[in-house]
This record gives structure tokens, C-alpha cells and sequence, in this order.
């Protein structure tokens, strides 16, 4: 058996066991967007980290070393913003190859800076070595968020609302553009190639569904709509049912998705690396929590509900209904 038979996720099934050699503290380990720790305080300590692989998830002519690392803690941050913290420390590890230039690497700090400092963030420390080939960028981030107000992936309730916060379709067309399966230059969308190079973590949102008290489960789309929704009903025990009508798309994805000839359904179903936050909410707050995000300039698009039982269906503008595997990123597979 290789990893491919079993995916990402059957992995960190099989290790998850292995990890609480002393559960003291400890709220929740493998399984959500962070480890949630108790010390004791009012708040808990949030940690996560994420890896980053030249080739796998990025190219080089794609950005500027600025945009790089800046993504770089960007998809931390979205994982804080997941449970609905406060993101406060970061640690970088690199792993460099000679043909990598001291300029670069400046550069590449300076844009990581940049996104730190709109989210007070500390740039601690971390570790350094070199590689025969590739670079490899890893960031661990620590954040806080009152006791009383993380959220979780696994306590979604029958009857609430699944809302997302922005457009999960744009950043997947965006990397259908960079990398080159079709004739259209990339010059062509940059809306959308603009939301895969420089995503905007929703911590912002995530402060909002946890203050509300009209949130109770989240988790950032990082692997797509299908996948991630998927995480929140295993976790929670529940099925869930997506309207089709509902599904926000911007205007530039269904454009460019046409001369694609692909279904924009796909992007925003499926597509990775979207980083807005998916969500339950009791439904009788939903109004007031739309009211109040667009006061704040944020967008929350209720697109479906949870209900008992198992798995996901999507309702069809045409009355139909089908049931909706997930077709999500996973590394493995």
C-alpha cells in the first residue's frame, strides 16, 4: 500500500492515534485547522503550519519573491482565521538551494513582512538549511482566541446554515490560467489569477463569526468547497444539502470559465487554495449576521444547510438533485 491508495487525509487518520502521548492541555490536536491548547488564561493558544514545495504549489515565474512569501504566511493565517483567532507569532524554516540569491531571499522576507505587519504579526525565528534542488518554505504560526469563542469543526448542528465569506471559484481558474492548460495568457483574468498569487486571509471574518455566537463550526477552504464541507460533516455527524443558485461566483470566473469550456461549477465546487471561510450558523442569526458583515465591508453568502444524516447533496437549478463527492486538492491522490 502507498499513499496514493489511501490520500492525505487517510493518512492523518492513520497517525492521529499516535499523537497524545500526554493529553494534558491539550483541546484538540490533529484533525482541525489548528491545535487548540489551554494554559490556563482566558484565551487558548491556536498552532498551526504549513508546508510549501517549489513545483508543487509554486513556480517561480509566477511572482515576484514578495508575492511568495507573502502567500507563504497568508495560508497560516487562514488557518487561525478557521477557528476564529488572533494570529500572533510566526516561525520560518527554509530549506534553500544554492541558485537562490541573497537578494531574493530579501525580497522574499520583505513581502512576508509586508502581510505581518497588516496583521501584527512577529516574525520570531525558525531554522535554515540548504537543498540539493528545491526550495521548500515552512511556517509555523501561533494565534489566540478567547475560550468562549473557538470554533471548531466538529460542532455543526441539523438545521444550520452553511455560509461562505467570499468566492471559493476564483483562485482554481486562476491557477488553470498559470499554468497554462489553455490558450488564454494570463493577462487575461487578473482578477482571478490575482486571488491563487496573492490570497487575502479572512481573519477579519473569522473574528466576526466567533464574536457573533451565531457561529458554530467553521473551517478555511484550503482543499475546496466539496472537500472541506466534507470535513465539517464527517466531523459534526451530519449530511448537508448545497442550493446551486446560491454558489457566489464573480462575473470574471463565469466569463473566463465559458471561454475555458469548463463549468464555473467546477471551480468553486472543487477548486483548491480558495482560503475564504466556510461555515454553520444558527439559523435564526443569519440576517442579523449578513447585516452586520456587510456593515464591516465583508461579504457572507448562505449557500445550504446541514441535516441528519450522512454525506452532501446539491440541489440543482433544474429541480434535480445529485449527491456531491468530493473532488477537493489531496496530495497523495
Amino acid at each position: 500500500m502507498n499513499l496514493r491508495d489511501i490520500g492525505e487525509f487517510g493518512f492523518i487518520d492513520r497517525v492521529a492515534p499516535l499523537g497524545a502521548i500526554r493529553p494534558e492541555g491539550v483541546v484538540k490536536g490533529i484533525g482541525d485547522d489548528c491545535a487548540v491548547m489551554d494554559l490556563g488564561g482566558p484565551d487558548y493558544l491556536l498552532m498551526t503550519t504549513d508546508l510549501l514545495v517549489e513545483k508543487v504549489h509554486f513556480l517561480f515565474q509566477w511572482g515576484s519573491p514578495e508575492v511568495i512569501g507573502a502567500k507563504a504566511l497568508a495560508i497560516n493565517l487562514s488557518d487561525i482565521a478557521g477557528c476564529g483567532g488572533k494570529p500572533l507569532d510566526a516561525f520560518i524554516s527554509l530549506a534553500i538551494p544554492d541558485r537562490i540569491e541573497v537578494e531574493w531571499l530579501d525580497r522574499f522576507y520583505r513581502g512576508m513582512s509586508d502581510i505581518a505587519r497588516e496583521y501584527s504579526v512577529n516574525l520570531l525565528g525558525g531554522d535554515t538549511t540548504g537543498s540539493k534542488n528545491d526550495l521548500l518554505i515552512n511556517i509555523a504560526l501561533t494565534g489566540s482566541v478567547p475560550r468562549e469563542e473557538v470554533l471548531f469543526r466538529h460542532t455543526a448542528q441539523a438545521g444550520d446554515i452553511i455560509v461562505l465569506t467570499g468566492h471559493p471559484g476564483d483562485s482554481a481558474a486562476g491557477l488553470e490560467i498559470l499554468i497554462g492548460s489553455t490558450d488564454l495568457p494570463v493577462d487575461c483574468a487578473p482578477d482571478l489569477v490575482r486571488a491563487h498569487l496573492e490570497p487575502r486571509p479572512h481573519v477579519k471574518e473569522g473574528r466576526l463569526l466567533a464574536e457573533s455566537g451565531a457561529c458554530t463550526a467553521a473551517i478555511d477552504v484550503s482543499d475546496g468547497v466539496s472537500s472541506d464541507l466534507g470535513h465539517l460533516c464527517r466531523e459534526s455527524g451530519l449530511a448537508a444539502v448545497l442550493y446551486e443558485n446560491k454558489l457566489p461566483m464573480t462575473q470574471e470566473l463565469m466569463t473566463i470559465a465559458t471561454r475555458m469550456a469548463i463549468d464555473p461549477l467546477d471551480f468553486t465546487l472543487h477548486g483548491g487554495e480558495a482560503y475564504v471561510l466556510l461555515a454553520a450558523i444558527r439559523p435564526s442569526r443569519v440576517a442579523d449576521l449578513e447585516d452586520l458583515f456587510e456593515q464591516r465591508g465583508c461579504e457572507l453568502h448562505p449557500i445550504g444547510e446541514f441535516a441528519p444524516g450522512t454525506g452532501i447533496q446539491l440541489a440543482r437549478t433544474d429541480g434535480s438533485t445529485e449527491t456531491l463527492a468530493p473532488r477537493g486538492w489531496d496530495h497523495f491522490k
